[in-house]
Parts: C-alpha cells; sequence; structure tokens
C-alpha cells in the first residue's frame, strides 16, 4: 500500500493523470489538458465514443474541465449499450 501512495505522490508531481475507459487504464501526462483535449487523444486508441461520460470519482466533469495532477479520470457509457 505504501507504494501506491509513492507511485500517486510521483504522478502527481510530474502532471501525470490516470485515465480509464472500459479495461483499459493509463497513467499519462495529460495534466492542464481539458476533458475534450483527452477524450479526443484517447477516442481512436481507445475507442471511447463522442457520448461517453467523463468523471472524476463520482462527479460528472463537462468537456472544458482541466485535468490536474493525480486526477482519475474516467469515461463510461451510458448502461447497457454495446460496443
Amino acid at each position: 500500500m505504501e507504494m501506491n501512495s509513492q507511485q500517486n505522490n510521483t504522478n502527481a508531481s510530474s502532471g501525470v493523470a490516470n485515465v480509464r475507459y472500459g479495461v483499459y487504464n493509463q497513467p499519462a501526462p495529460v495534466s492542464g489538458k481539458t476533458v475534450g483535449e483527452v477524450r479526443e487523444q484517447f477516442s481512436k486508441l481507445w475507442g471511447i465514443s463522442s457520448d461517453a461520460v467523463a468523471y472524476k470519482g463520482k462527479d460528472k466533469l463537462d468537456e472544458s474541465y482541466v485535468i490536474q495532477p493525480g486526477d482519475n479520470l474516467e469515461f463510461h457509457r451510458r448502461a447497457g449499450e454495446k460496443g
């Protein structure tokens, strides 16, 4: 557990945030970018749909939210959607 804490501190100090969509999860240097920019960056790689909703924890984010170091950004499809 101590190792995760150290890793999170390192990520936060280096401008890294965690980006997640479905089975994909990756620390990435995306702090300072908006949710829309991150969606565009990862959409081709992971197939993030334009209607997937962005969350930070339980908080829904809009496209103009600026990612902070250490954030956990998750994109979710609406329940019941396939693909």
